[in-house]
């Protein structure tokens, strides 16, 4: 599930994502994102999130998602400072990717976490 309200943005990763095969939902907001995984008939492995999205942020939709599918993994993107978030003692430990960057690298990061243990990246109580 690739969640981003910058349209161009989001249609770039869709297209990449399918382009290796993988099935891609799309959302450009928060409460979009949440009915897309209420909803969906096959359960959602993996959500790329933008972290700074009108409405609600990435690390809220996160943590609703983690609450009512805690199977998902997670991915958050940000073009703003994001360290606090990858902080030891901070409430997130999950996988930032900092915008801009390159196809090759999402992919790769994908992977990555679709082939990681599901209790590795949480959102922490």
């Amino acid at each position: 599930l690739v969640v981003d309200d910058e349209v161009a943005l989001r249609q770039i990763l869709v297209r990449q994502l399918r382009s290796e095969g993988y099935t891609v939902l799309e959302a450009g907001y928060g409460l979009e994102a949440l009915e897309l995984a209420r909803n969906s008939p096959e359960p959602i492995d993996l959500v790329l999130s933008d972290i700074v999205m009108p409405g609600m942020i990435g690390t809220e939709l996160a943590q609703r998602l983690l609450a009512e599918h805690p199977d998902i993994q997670v991915v958050l993107m940000s073009a703003h400072v994001v360290d606090e978030l990858a902080r030891p003692d901070r409430r997130w430990n999950v996988p930032v990717l900092r915008k801009p960057f390159e196809g090759g690298k999402m992919l790769a990061m994908v992977q990555l976490m679709l082939n990681a243990p599901r209790s590795r990246y949480r959102a922490l109580p």
